[in-house]
């Protein structure tokens, strides 16, 4: 993800047209079908100005739904609205007209034409996962959006409304699959305790699953910027910040550059400390 949304990435899709719907796929999660179909007028504002993406959900017999957006996103939506109203002066119905064989625009653009699209640009910009080149769908796009949605502690009945699933079973695979991930990167990383001692689950373990969950319900409970709590979620704590030598506090080298800049900088309050001191205790020395 973080290869195809680099702008300089982005800005080299074969089309605007095609570039703004993989934008809309990236930050909005729709079907390709439900994006390539999006109406002309698909852009709404609340009260206070904030822009949505009003969308049809095909799948679901038409329903309409809504995505909020970002200004940026909007104003590019805005100038495809300019295009659009360029190629076909007498009003098109659709955002994303067919580029051929549509002489009056009311053909909207097809799934084919994306996908061609889509595949030239993944080979130019040589799309890499695990060191070798790697292709994707227009629908995992949509996979990556409610899994980050997930991922940012979004609730799971926003995130089944936002990406209008049909049941919240549906949105619930999204939650079980980072649960899975976080777990298996968990297990597979090397925590140690402040003794500097290393912690480890076992998977095999009887007390695995209850284990991780109680990590789970602590990491939930309070955020550390250098490290995880591991009190048990019963645990009353005075202190909202992180401990580093409590007994309770677990790190792993996902932590490591935060160490490090709280090392780059402590260092000169140290220096500024010990020069204090040393000229204190020399003027000890010397006072007569």
């Amino acid at each position: 993800m973080r290869q195809m949304e680099a702008p300089e990435n982005i800005t080299r899709f074969p089309s605007d047209e095609g570039q703004l719907i993989v934008r809309i796929l990236i930050n909005c999660g729709l079907r390709l079908k439900d994006a390539r179909m999006l109406p002309y007028d698909c852009v709404v504002r609340d009260e206070h100005g904030g822009p949505y993406l009003a969308w049809v959900n095909y799948k679901m017999r038409g329903r309409i739904a809504f995505f909020p957006i970002g200004e940026h996103l909007a104003d590019a939506i805005d100038e495809q609205r300019r295009r659009t109203a360029r190629r076909f002066p007498d009003g098109s119905r659709w955002l994303f007209p067919r580029s051929q064989t549509n002489i009056d625009g009311a053909k909207p653009a097809t799934d084919s034409w994306f996908r061609k699209q889509l595949e030239a640009w993944l080979e130019q910009i040589e799309l890499v996962h695990n060191d070798h080149l790697t292709r994707v769908t227009a629908h995992q796009f949509r996979h990556t959006v409610a899994t980050r949605l997930i991922n940012a502690n979004v609730p799971q009945h926003v995130v089944q409304q936002l990406l209008d699933h049909m049941s919240p079973q549906m949105t619930a695979v999204y939650a079980r699959l980072l649960d899975k991930t976080v777990r298996e990167h968990w297990e597979r990383a090397t925590k140690v305790n402040a003794e500097g001692q290393a912690v480890e689950i076992d998977p095999e373990h009887p007390l695995a699953s209850a284990k991780w969950m109680r990590l789970s319900m602590v990491r939930a409970k309070i955020t550390l910027p250098n490290g995880y709590c591991g009190a048990p979620v019963q645990t009353d704590c005075e202190y909202a910040n992180s401990c580093l030598d409590c007994r309770f506090c677990l790190n792993s080298s996902d932590f490591l550059d935060q160490h490090r800049r709280q090392r780059d900088e402590t260092r000169p309050w140290c220096t500024t400390t010990r020069a204090r001191d040393c000229v204190g205790w020399w003027r000890k020395i010397l006072e007569p």
